[in-house]
């Protein structure tokens, strides 16, 4: 009588790794031209929505002029990170960034409902209703991780300026 017994290691099956969310997703009907303006992190948005509407520059701010077409024009703004690497500008803010995912591509969504695009992953959207006339979109990065699940976002006009509208803070 022979008895054989296997000694190895037991081995724990990893399920996927989920990665986190690093951005937040903006998604603009292309009937008309549209200016999106992204503050540089800790910049008051504020400042930002009253330099949009006066057409004046928000010093460290991304600026992107998307042209009239069919569709829509999806963008991700990235979440400010805090850094430990010195990656500030002049002011000694964090630089603000878009990444313009091309036009009328259509964003794609894993099986938790985020949207991934190059490694860049939104868990939540900020829709501009296809019949807006608003030209102008302030978009805050988040700044802090968001204290539950991040919800879906519909912008509308500033109440002062129709041509103006301003995302809500994470």
């Amino acid at each position: 009588m022979a008895v054989v017994a296997g000694g190895g290691k037991k081995t724990k099956s990893k399920g996927a790794v989920i990665s986190p969310v690093s951005a937040r997703a903006v998604v603009l009907p292309a009937n008309r031209a549209r200016t999106v303006v992204v503050p540089p992190c800790n910049t008051p948005v504020d400042t930002t929505a009253r330099n949009a509407a006066s057409d004046r520059p928000t010093p460290g701010a991304t600026t992107v002029e998307l042209p009239q077409a069919s569709g829509v024009h999806p963008l991700l703004v990235p979440h400010c990170q805090p850094t430990k690497s010195g990656s500030t500008n002049a002011d000694g803010s964090i630089p603000s960034a878009a990444f313009v995912l091309g036009d009328g591509k259509r964003l794609t969504k894993d099986p938790e409902g985020r949207i991934e695009a190059d490694g860049v992953i939104a868990a939540a959207q900020l829709i501009l209703p296809e019949g807006s006339d608003t030209s102008t979109i302030v978009v805050p990065p988040c700044t802090k991780k968001a204290a539950g699940k991040e919800r879906d976002s519909v912008l509308s006009a500033d109440k002062d300026n129709s041509d103006l509208a301003v995302g809500p803070s994470c």
